[in-house]
């Protein structure tokens, strides 16, 4: 009765956090429709500027035309001054001034006019910069929380198939809910302040562009550097999540491309030794399963080995992938993992690393000692 009662629990939970991500995917969609909105409401108000545009254009050239005319006029009398009263002088000479008062004026909504319409040019084109990015961190996070309630609804089916396995299944939601609140956490800390600081930004160049263009222009260019950079953070937050490498071009040059991005940006030097035929593994969760420890284990490293050399083999023979990867770190005492493992503590993943493959009818090993580096073995079987 307890084990059916802690099952219904977690059920309630899984709904509850499916709910969560349903209601975060709406917030996002309503971030993108604004930005369309406000689009469509640019476009409106800058053909509105150009309607307008064309009219004074219109009354300045027609004003040209009668000024023109004026003075013509004007001219005329004063070659004749001794034929015309002085009340026709004076009417000649108010009329071409009226004109030319009319003609600065109008030249003067004109120039405003068109300070306006360059200000709207700049704001049409950033916000439509705005939409197509939010179009993209739209796709890019419906994939992660496709990816995440995907695997929520998996986790209940097993859930409701394997009592016997609630404590597995219970560890498993707690590492994506870690993992929900690192992705979380990245989201807040990276993409999220970086639009917040496109729409700061923007208002900034809004208001300086009628005063100060050349701030306005460095404006702009810092805001499209925090675009871009809010851009790579959001790709960093996906290739975490799953590679897109990984289905379309395989583990081999995932791992080659991983692991060189990882030596650059830690300054740990890494070789990646490939051996026999690993585009014939053809199981999905295998091929993820290898990519995880190796992403565990670098992580690893970096936060508490103090390595400065990682060696990483990897070898398929006879329907097997043999994994080892050695590092010349600090090592640590394995006995704190039983412990961890009795205290329901998944310190250093590496207990969620070690289920992840014995679900999968493998084996995995770790042996380190204080001062000797670490080593990790993973065997896994595949079929062909």
């Amino acid at each position: 009765m307890e084990s059916n009662n802690n099952i219904k629990r977690i059920n309630e939970i899984i709904k509850s956090t499916i709910n969560v991500i349903e209601q975060s995917r709406g917030a996002i969609f309503e971030i993108a429709e604004n930005a369309r909105r406000e689009l469509a409401n640019i476009n409106e108000e800058y053909k509105r500027i150009k309607e307008e545009s064309s009219r004074v254009v219109a009354e300045c050239e027609e004003l040209e035309i009668m000024l023109a005319k004026s003075r013509k006029r004007l001219a005329i009398i004063n070659s004749s001054y001794d034929k015309c009263s002085e009340e026709q002088m004076m009417k000649a000479y108010q009329e071409t001034n009226e004109y030319l008062v009319r003609l600065a004026v109008a030249r003067e909504r004109e120039r405003q006019i068109l300070i306006r319409r360059n200000e709207i040019e700049r704001r049409l084109k950033n916000t439509m910069d705005t939409v197509d990015k939010a179009d993209k961190l739209v796709l890019q996070v419906g994939t992660v929380l496709s990816y995440l309630n995907g695997d929520l609804q998996r986790i209940d089916e097993h859930l409701d198939r394997c009592e016997s396995n609630r404590q597995l299944a219970l560890s498993i939601i707690k590492a994506q809910e870690d993992e929900r609140r690192r992705i979380a956490r990245e989201i807040h800390d990276g993409p999220a302040q970086a639009l917040s600081n496109v729409i700061l930004i923007a208002e900034i160049c809004e208001k300086m562009s009628e005063t100060d263009k050349e701030k306005a222009i460095a404006e702009l260019k810092t805001l499209k550097e925090v675009a871009r950079d809010c851009l790579k953070d959001v790709r960093r937050v996906i290739y975490d999540l799953r590679p897109m490498s990984i289905d379309d071009l395989g583990i081999e040059p995932t791992l080659q491309k991983y692991t060189e991005n990882f030596s650059n940006q830690y300054n740990i030097q890494i070789s990646l030794i490939i051996k026999g035929e690993v585009d014939c593994i053809k199981d999905k969760n295998v091929i993820l399963a290898i990519f995880r420890v190796v992403q565990e284990c670098l992580n690893n490293i970096r936060k508490h080995a103090n390595a400065s050399f990682v060696l990483i083999n990897l070898e398929c023979s006879n329907n097997k992938v043999n994994l080892r990867i050695k590092d010349d770190g600090d090592g640590f005492d394995t006995s704190i993992l039983s412990m961890a493992y009795e205290n329901g503590n998944r310190g250093y993943g590496i207990i969620g690393m070690k289920e992840r493959i014995e679900l999968l009818g493998g084996s995995f090993s770790i042996e380190s000692a204080k001062g000797t580096g670490t080593v990790v073995r993973v065997q896994l079987p595949y079929d062909i």
